[in-house]
């Protein structure tokens, strides 16, 4: 296995807000990776194809990015990759999971569509309700596009790029919301073509937020859902390189992980400071085709 590193700061007392979380992300579903590539050049920015993919390397850093889930107690459920499907293995985008309910996803690029069989037979047999999105008629794409709090007093769905904002409507008529309020938010740059690559709710109640990617009215909302003081505003480097937001948040016990691709020495120490405890886990490959950690995770224990 890859190394990776665990950082942490033992001298930083936790925040009050440690029992913040109700939840953590403690079952995900992933696709091996045995398809991927890049061949569909421009479906989004990062997508150039200047560099082909190394496949071997892709393969270990996912097989060492699940070892890191398990080591740290997640529960990792697999999906085998469907010939033919290279971005399968960014399953984030497969549906909508919440209260064991799936709503599965109508992909905005044609060559995603296919997945979307696949998915419902998965789920089905895994004893989970399927609700298929297609019918309705709007561009959907999964988690991708939907966030919530920790504390599941909120909840968000993305739209602007992939999601499209009639999707909003469906989503809510079709989740049991009771107890949390659903927001959605307006993307607005192409750097951040789904919501998690533009925001990263954190397991004590911080928000890592790059705020270019918001139009205001989104923005000036999230702001005041978290609390400017839990808002931490996010470099571009930290977004657009490092895909800080496509980080995943895991609170085992008192201890609040973030397991991420790669961070800046500054916001790096800033989460330390807060109790967090970054886990450094290298998936470069896979940003060639614009997706890193999150997209290839979905929650499916919500």
């Amino acid at each position: 296995m890859e190394p990776h590193s665990l950082l942490i700061n033992p001298l930083v007392s936790r925040i009050a807000m440690t029992n913040f979380a109700v939840r953590s992300w403690t079952r995900l579903l992933m696709c091996r990776p045995t398809q991927f590539d890049v061949i569909h050049k421009g479906h989004n920015v990062y997508m150039t194809m200047s560099k082909p993919v190394d496949k071997q390397l892709a393969m270990k850093q996912w097989e060492d990015l699940r070892s890191t889930f398990t080591s740290i107690g997640v529960k990792v459920d697999v999906i085998e990759n469907s010939p033919g499907l290279v971005d399968q293995v960014f399953c984030a985008n497969c549906a909508v999971v919440w209260g064991g309910k799936a709503l599965t996803s109508t992909m905005f690029n044609p060559p995603r569509r296919e997945e979307t069989d696949l998915t419902i037979e998965w789920f089905t047999n895994q004893g989970f309700q399927v609700q298929d999105s297609r019918p309705n008629g709007s561009f959907l794409e999964g988690c991708g596009d939907f966030a919530y709090n920790y504390d599941r007093k909120h909840a968000y769905l993305g739209y602007g790029f992939r999601s499209n904002e009639k999707s909003y409507n469906f989503v809510k008529d079709n989740l049991d919301f009771n107890g949390t309020e659903f927001h959605k938010l307006k993307l607005v740059s192409d750097k951040c073509y789904h919501l998690d690559t533009a925001m990263l709710n954190l397991s004590m109640g911080h928000a890592l937020v790059f705020t270019p990617a918001f139009d205001k009215q989104s923005l000036d909302l999230i702001k005041e859902i978290n609390g400017e003081e839990n808002v931490i505003e996010i470099s571009e480097e930290d977004c657009v390189t490092n895909f800080v937001p496509n980080a995943i948040p895991v609170q085992v016990g008192d201890k609040h992980y973030i397991v991420g691709m790669a961070f800046s020495p500054s916001l790096h120490a800033k989460l330390t400071s807060l109790g967090y405890e970054i886990i450094i886990a290298p998936y470069q490959e896979f940003r060639k085709s614009g997706g890193s950690i999150r997209c290839s995770v979905l929650d499916i224990g919500i």
